[in-house]
């Protein structure tokens, strides 16, 4: 269910907040790496996170016990999903976080009820505000999708695709998904049988 799914999760079993409190992230993808690295090696922008509405401004220092392992942790991101997929089944009321409610960038604190999700977000954080702190790591080095359904490469990935796949820098339409993502994968597969 995302890389917020796995934040929220290991942060809130880390014994940091007090039992029963309310943890809340804003966390996008290109957050996770750093918990893969030990504490004294992380950086960059850590997520934003609420312990009862009141955000902690020492991240990386409050859950520096907190360590992902380098390879994928997908089985905790599918984990994650298990609760609220059992509460939509049941139509039962859940919270938690998920990437890309509504088609929104990055991940947040969300609600389900009456089958619907719904932003969640710590007291004093508007909605834009939450969408505009996630949208700016893929303008600043991701991707991004225009109104007009053009996909337009940022950053050190447009640098990637440049060097090793030009005619796929260039971007691309939506309608063409399936197309781009098959020669994504022959470039995957041509970077991995690299020495």
């Amino acid at each position: 269910m995302g890389n917020v799914a796995i934040l929220s999760n290991v942060m809130a079993g880390s014994g940091v907040a007090p039992a029963g409190a309310a943890i809340k992230l804003l966390a996008h993808y290109q957050n996770l790496g750093a918990w893969r690295r030990p504490a004294a090696e992380r950086g960059g922008v850590p997520p934003r996170v609420w312990i009862d509405d009141v955000e902690i401004d020492d991240v990386f220092e409050r859950f520096a016990a907190v360590q992902l392992t380098p390879e994928p942790v997908i089985d905790i991101s599918g984990a994650s999903g298990v609760p609220m997929l059992l509460a939509m089944s049941a139509n039962l009321e859940w919270s938690g976080h998920v990437p890309g409610p509504a088609g929104l960038p990055g991940g947040y604190p969300v609600t389900l009820s009456k089958g619907k999700i719904a932003q969640s977000l710590p007291k004093h954080l508007g909605r834009e505000e939450a969408v505009e702190w996630n949208a700016a790591f893929e303008r600043k080095n991701g991707l991004t999708v225009s109104r007009d359904g053009k996909v337009n490469y940022t950053g050190a990935l447009k640098e990637c695709l440049v060097e090793n796949a030009p005619d796929l820098a260039e971007g691309f339409h939506v309608a063409n998904m399936e197309d781009v993502c098959g020669q994504m994968l022959g470039l995957r597969s041509r970077r991995l049988s690299m020495p």
